[in-house]
């Protein structure tokens, strides 16, 4: 969605405040999964399995292998120095947002803003079916999502602050997108953080796109983990998700028949071709950005 808006905005128009739920230490150094995706989505270089460096080499997991060491997490060699250069700097007392922005600056990414929703740390949680609770990468990674969620929560979320700029990009624009990415996983961690989500609910023009296809996400476990903590299935759970929050929500045009859900929630319930690859993303956000300037 990044990528996409990007390719149709004016230089310097566009933000993107990243979830910061997924960063996790391993092998010594610090991962900040979804910060570094974008990253790499926008600079061009991201990995064939949307995640990681594209045409990296995995010399480091190889012999951390013969080492005996749980390697779930891949990581590549150039993908590894990035996190162990953050960690670092981190250990040295420069805050998230100041390093993120560096490194968006190193991958040529000065027309764009990427900036971690918070400088505290956030993890999420998730709670399984047999009562235990899992970080997230062990749940996501570790244990390959297949667990049935039953709730989730955001461990530093209530004393966290907004890191330097979000606010003040959401009060300055003119429309706020949230992504068609997974809602409990991906958005809500950002939501957890109470300014953040007052500023966006005051907001007069929020739209959201689901990331749901005839009822299934492209990847990754959005419809499940809906069903699991009760928001319900399809377009139903992704209002749900954002309930009192979004004032349109886009579909695909496959779920066309879900317009209707919206009419007792005051949203507008869009049908379109949201797939968000690079022939039909910047024509997708065309018309997004189309319909909300009404």
């Amino acid at each position: 969605m990044a990528r996409a808006l990007r390719s149709v905005l004016e230089p310097s128009q566009l933000t993107v405040v990243v979830n910061v739920g997924d960063n996790t230490e391993r092998y010594g150094v610090h991962i900040a999964a979804d910060p570094d995706t974008v990253l790499y989505t926008l600079a061009g270089v991201i990995g064939p399995y949307g995640w990681g460096r594209a045409n990296d080499t995995f010399a480091v997991m190889d012999e951390l292998q013969v080492l005996g060491v749980d390697t779930s997490m891949m990581l590549g060699d150039k993908d590894l120095a990035l996190c162990g250069y953050r960690a670092s700097r981190l250990a040295h007392g420069e805050p998230l947002s100041v390093i993120t922005a560096d490194l968006a600056g190193r991958f040529g990414l000065d027309d764009v803003t990427l900036v971690p929703a918070s400088d505290d740390p956030i993890e999420t949680h998730v709670q399984v079916e047999d009562g235990s609770w899992l970080d997230f990468q062990t749940y996501f990674v570790d244990r390959r999502h297949e667990d049935t969620l039953t709730a989730i929560a955001y461990h530093g979320a209530i004393k966290a602050v907004p890191a330097p700029g979000v606010i003040e990009a959401i009060d300055a624009s003119d429309i706020v997108v949230i992504a068609p990415s997974n809602p409990p996983l991906s958005i809500w961690p950002i939501l957890a953080i109470d300014p953040i989500a007052a500023r966006v609910e005051a907001h007069p023009r929020v739209v959201a796109v689901s990331p749901l296809f005839a009822g299934k996400p492209v990847k990754g476990p959005a419809d499940a983990v809906m069903a699991g903590i009760g928001l319900g299935a399809g377009t139903r759970g992704i209002l749900a998700a954002y309930d009192g929050l979004i004032d349109v929500l886009f579909i695909d045009a496959g779920d066309r028949a879900d317009v209707i859900l919206g009419a007792n929630l005051d949203t507008d319930v869009v049908a379109a071709n949201t797939w968000l690859d690079e022939d039909n993303g910047h024509r997708f956000a065309a018309t997004l950005l189309e319909y909300m300037a009404r």
